[in-house]
């Protein structure tokens, strides 16, 4: 579907606008009609000539980003790579790629990036995403898969919101992220929001539910088409990846929606000493085009683009409902910490082997 739209939005634009890089008699480059109106704008990237992009993470889009730039524009590009969870040095550097939103944010309020709003950002599905140091080029949702075949032979409905997860039907189905990993700490966080003082309490009831606390980002989806997974929590991302991966109609997902959902995004933001500032300018425009967005499918990337109709490549979900909680501060992570310890001491004081390795940190 996002491919679909990706062509007929580029077609629709080859149609109605002129090619850029054209004037009089002379042909000179052209380039996608998705960047008409920045001839002069190009022109002064294509004078700096390089451009510096630190990419977070090793997903393959965002390379694959900076190889497209530079067949576009022929602007030489030099790729660094920074941890996902780490704010990244942007000495030398022009910009940063698929930064966590939070982490941008932070290095946003120090001054460390460039006030810079894309034309391209009109086109963001919601205008949250767009900030005056950065845009989001992704999102994605922390909620249910299931394998809906299995659920059918047993008999019993697929669990629609958290606290369907703790109906007796549902006894040592699910696979929930571990309290050590990011999203097991996520998830948490959102359970305190949504349950108040009862978040510990419902997270001691819920391991009634559980079959296996993995620690791999997609350990879940990944099971979910053989069956050993019935009811997993995770990255919607990861079980659409599973269902395109297999081919399976079984594997079904949706976010539960009742108090918001638990959510992260990645940005692009241009770094405040950037050496190539108007490369840099180009790049954030390239970031928000079809030609750049289109990569993240090309490339086996599940997350939804942010300037595509949210409920084309978002199940069940508006933007708008997505929560972005700040990057774990001493406080924040001192009482995510007390949570995790009153559940595991109710746990143990109710005879759980909470150090059962087979059980608690499944890869």
């Amino acid at each position: 579907m996002k491919r679909i739209l990706c062509s007929a939005l580029a077609l629709v634009l080859a149609l109605s606008l002129c090619a850029c890089g054209e004037s009089g008699g002379d042909t000179g480059p052209t380039y996608p009609a998705a960047f008409a109106g920045l001839e002069t704008q190009i022109d002064a990237a294509r004078e700096e000539g390089r451009l510096t992009v630190c990419v977070s993470g090793d997903e393959p889009f965002l390379t694959a980003a900076c190889e497209k730039f530079e067949e576009l524009f022929d602007i030489s590009v030099t790729v660094r790579t920074a941890e996902p969870d780490a704010l990244p040095n942007g000495s030398g550097t022009d910009v940063w790629y698929g930064g966590d939103e939070a982490l941008c944010r932070t290095l946003s309020e120090s001054g460390g990036l460039m006030a810079y709003t894309p034309e391209a950002a009109s086109a963001l599905i919601d205008p949250g995403y767009g900030h005056e140091d950065y845009c989001v080029i992704s999102a994605d949702a922390l909620g249910i898969m299931v394998n809906s075949d299995v659920l059918t032979r047993m008999g019993i409905s697929a669990p629609r919101t958290w606290d369907d997860l703790l109906e007796p039907v549902y006894r040592e189905l699910v696979w929930l992220p571990a309290y050590d990993t990011a999203e097991g700490r996520l998830f948490v966080r959102a359970m305190m929001e949504y349950f108040g003082d009862d978040a510990a309490d419902y997270l001691t009831q819920l391991d009634t539910s559980v079959q296996f606390y993995t620690t791999g980002t997609d350990t879940a989806a990944k099971c979910l088409s053989t069956g050993e997974c019935v009811i997993g929590i995770g990255w919607i991302s990861t079980g659409l990846t599973a269902q395109r991966n297999s081919g399976s109609s079984a594997i079904a997902m949706w976010a539960p929606a009742a108090e918001g959902v638990p959510g992260r995004v990645q940005t692009t933001a241009i770094f405040a000493d950037a050496p190539h500032p108007n490369a840099a300018k180009l790049w954030q425009e390239f970031a928000l085009s079809p030609q750049c967005m289109e990569l993240m499918e090309d490339n086996g990337c599940s997350r939804f683009p942010t300037v595509w109709d949210g409920q084309e490549t978002m199940p069940d979900l508006d933007p708008a409902q997505l929560k972005l909680y700040d990057a774990e501060t001493e406080e924040t992570s001192a009482a995510v910490d007390e949570v995790i310890a009153a559940v595991m001491e109710t746990l143990a004081e109710n005879g759980v082997d909470t150090e059962d390795a087979a059980r608690w940190h499944v890869a």
